[in-house]
């Protein structure tokens, strides 16, 4: 089962950091790269990115053609600033692999999601 990881860059995120000090900063900037490489050995990893939060974009439809917007809106406290893809047995282990995360320390936790097979859209249909 593969499932998609988020990793959310938000207040209390960028509480818990500045309230760390070098040493323990340093450890836990290591925990994405113990995770990596991890998943790596296992081959549970299919894919993951840090993302540029500075450069991301809002794209709607508009009546001319795609509305581009720079983002994250003013009114937005939350982004997406990095993404694990696993393949694992089940979802018990997916829970496992976010809880390591620094960010599963704070209430808004880590994004975890299913990633749909073909078949689950077929049953839905």
């Amino acid at each position: 089962m593969k499932y998609l990881i988020l990793v959310h860059n938000n207040p209390a995120v960028i509480e818990l950091f500045a309230g760390m000090t070098d040493a323990e900063r340093s450890a836990a900037y290591q925990i994405y790269w113990d995770v990596e490489s991890d998943l790596e050995a296992t081959g549970e990893l299919v894919d993951s990115k840090a993302l540029d939060t500075s450069a991301q974009k809002l794209v709607s439809r508009g009546p001319g053609g795609p509305l581009v917007t720079d983002a994250p809106l003013p009114e937005v406290t939350e982004v997406v600033s990095g993404y694990y893809l696993v393949d694992v047995v089940d979802e018990a282990r997916a829970v496992e692999i976010a809880a390591r995360f620094p960010e599963a320390a704070v209430a808004s936790g880590v994004g975890l999601a299913r990633v749909w097979t073909e078949a689950d859209f077929e049953a839905n249909t």
